[in-house]
């Protein structure tokens, strides 16, 4: 066979998996993954079942393919990198419009993921493994640098970082997932200038901020 025939024909194998990604995506998102079964994935993406095990071997094997191929925010560790010299007041702004923006887009993934962590909850901590804690760490390593620079007030930067993407990730599940954008619409602006301003500056007023209370270990 020769390079250019073997070329198409990778080529062609390779547009038969992202056809096989998008519908699965689909159908796990709307079905759940447990629920789906791959009859429902090959009509999604107009194969035979037959042609879908040509690619994909199991559902199995489907799901870890479909979490490598979208996951929610891979550019965010280039993303965090190439703002690190960014001072906060900046950056976290910046950050935090286009994290809400990639997480919008990608919702339908995120409503897998929901279902999946609520359902197995190895596959949780492998979501976590591969997604969840390189891209917190990413932005950890970015506030623990301002943090020794004093610009941030010192705390654990993995547990700060995780603390802004929870924010973010709340209205996604409220107003993307759970209907909040029909209940009680926010704009973009709205939710990305607040999580910005709380995260930076907090909620309690500095000149009335009440002193914090210290449990005793006693």
């Amino acid at each position: 066979m020769s390079r250019v025939a073997a070329a198409r024909r990778e080529e062609y194998a390779q547009a038969r998996r992202d056809t096989i990604l998008a519908a699965a995506l689909r159908v796990f998102a709307q079905t759940g993954f447990a629920e789906a079964t791959m009859d429902q994935v090959a009509a999604a993406a107009d194969l035979s079942k037959a042609a879908l095990y040509l690619y994909f071997p199991s559902k199995n094997s489907l799901l870890q393919s479909l979490l490598k191929r979208y996951t929610l925010l891979p550019e965010l560790p280039a993303m965090v990198a190439g703002l690190r010299e960014t001072p906060p007041a900046a950056a976290i702004p910046t950050l935090v419009a286009e994290i809400w923006q990639r997480l919008r887009e990608r919702k339908e993934l995120a409503r897998v993921i929901v279902h999946e962590i609520q359902s197995n909850p190895e596959r949780a901590r492998l979501l976590a493994e591969q997604g969840g804690l390189p891209v917190s760490q990413s932005l950890a390593d970015y506030l623990d640098h301002w943090m020794k620079r004093g610009i941030l007030r010192r705390q654990h930067p993995l547990a700060a970082a995780q603390c802004l993407f929870g924010m973010l990730w709340l209205f996604l599940l409220t107003q993307e997932l759970g209907g909040g954008n029909q209940l009680y619409p926010l704009s973009d602006e709205t939710i990305t200038t607040s999580v910005a301003r709380i995260f930076l500056d907090g909620v309690a007023n500095p000149t009335k901020r009440p002193a914090p209370h210290i449990a005793s270990d006693r």
